[in-house]
């Protein structure tokens, strides 16, 4: 089934449009927060900003299991969103008013709202569809980052024509308008929920509350090939910062180049990844889960190596092009197989991606960009060697192991078995 005919059904429409503005509005927002934060209070200021938004994820992730699964329905999400319209809005007056301090305090608002929002609407996803539509439905949702990540830069640029920087804020308020709106609405209309499935006699002694939030460690020892993934996917998550930070550096240190041509790569960074969710959300990943995963994992990270005896711009931006068309292939990937997982299982484990992905970004951005400006050289080899040995390591310990599947046992009962 093509993304068009997935659009076809109202509920999905109306998710994927509200999503679209709302990440398009998270997008412009970001932007407002970076140059408002660098113009009144400096760079500290700035770190500051991207530290403390990452600090919920990390605690929900690790702490509040069951405080996110109490918010894992649709009726729940529109009461977060509303609750963000009046923090967000507020912002404009809230900076001069409350100084840094004040914001930091409302950045772990929003943060916080984000920790939980994220995660559940990511396990929510996959119940509007059947489980043969899973992989199509994530690569629907996921195009909605790719064309905001370029869309929402260009946009506020255009708006930052007729308004101030700090009057962007009021974009991003509107946009939790219209997903509040849109959450309020599919919890009317869309029955799928994240309910723990029905009791086996082999799990009489477990509490409810387990089956309804189960801890992370538990649902991974039960999927490890999913285990593996993850792990591969924070090691390149990490070496991420060395493609981001590492092109502006490498084109103005090694190819004397200027912002026209950051601009030029930032551009085919984005139509790259926009492309390759088009050519692989609707296809199997070559190799099957995890193998070809971890092979494609292995390919990117020698791309990011390839970029160190990358000596003309043409070459940049080639190679910039395919490593972003590969970006798709890997998240659709790792999130359609989390998707295929039962309700509380599968919010489990977006909680834990999520906290595995601010993690390798804060870390990264304590350790590499001081690599990246002495030698970038060795930064882009040595995070691609990283990248390829963490997806040939995964590869070799996946082989074993076998996908868990449910079969129903003469009496009725249900055993977990593997193939």
């Amino acid at each position: 089934m093509s993304y068009v005919s997935l659009l076809r059904q109202r509920p999905v429409l109306v998710l994927w449009l509200a999503e679209t503005l709302s990440v398009l509005g998270d997008r412009i927002f970001t932007l407002a927060l970076a140059w408002t934060a660098w113009q009144r209070s400096g760079a500290v200021a700035l770190g500051l900003v991207v530290v403390v938004e990452s600090v919920p994820h990390l605690l929900f992730g690790a702490f509040g299991r069951k405080l996110v699964a109490r918010f894992a329905s649709f009726s729940a999400l529109a009461g977060v969103e509303a609750a963000q319209i009046l923090v967000v809005g507020a912002m404009p007056w809230l900076w001069p008013s409350l100084g840094l301090a004040g914001v930091l305090l409302v950045i772990v608002l929003v943060g916080t709202c984000d920790a939980v929002t994220g995660p559940s609407l990511s396990a929510l996803v996959p119940g509007m569809v059947d489980a043969g539509r899973v992989r199509q439905m994530t690569g629907l949702m996921d195009v909605t980052g790719r064309i905001t990540w370029f869309v929402g830069p260009g946009s506020a640029a255009v708006l930052l024509a007729f308004l101030p920087a700090e009057k962007l804020f009021l974009v991003d308020a509107v946009s939790f308008m219209v997903s509040a709106g849109a959450f309020a609405w599919l919890g009317r209309t869309v029955t799928a929920g994240l309910a723990p499935e029905a009791k086996s006699p082999s799990d009489h002694a477990e509490p409810a509350s387990e089956r309804a939030a189960p801890r992370a460690l538990t649902v991974l020892r039960g999927h490890p090939r999913i285990g593996w993934a993850l792990a591969l996917s924070g090691v390149g998550e990490f070496r991420s910062t060395v493609l981001t930070i590492g092109i502006p550096i490498w084109l103005t240190s090694q190819l004397h180049a200027g912002a026209g041509a950051y601009a030029v790569v930032l551009s085919a960074m984005g139509i790259g990844a926009v492309v390759g969710n088009l050519l692989t959300g609707n296809v199997a990943l070559p190799g099957g889960f995890p193998g070809g995963y971890c092979l494609v994992w292995t390919v990117r990270g020698l791309l990011l190596a390839a970029f160190a005896v990358g000596a003309s711009f043409p070459q940049v931006l080639l190679l910039t092009a395919t490593a972003s068309a590969l970006v798709p292939l890997t998240s659709i990937a790792l999130n359609a197989e989390i998707g295929s997982l039962p309700g509380p299982e599968r919010l489990r484990l977006f909680t834990a991606d999520s906290v595995k992905v601010h993690m390798a970004s804060m870390s990264s951005m304590l350790v590499l960009p001081a690599l990246l400006e002495r030698a970038p050289r060795v930064a882009f080899a040595a995070g691609g060697a990283l990248t390829m040995a963490a997806g040939l390591i995964a590869w070799a310990a996946s082989r074993g192991l076998s996908r868990p599947v449910v079969v129903e046992q003469p009496d009725g009962g249900m055993e977990l078995s593997r193939t």
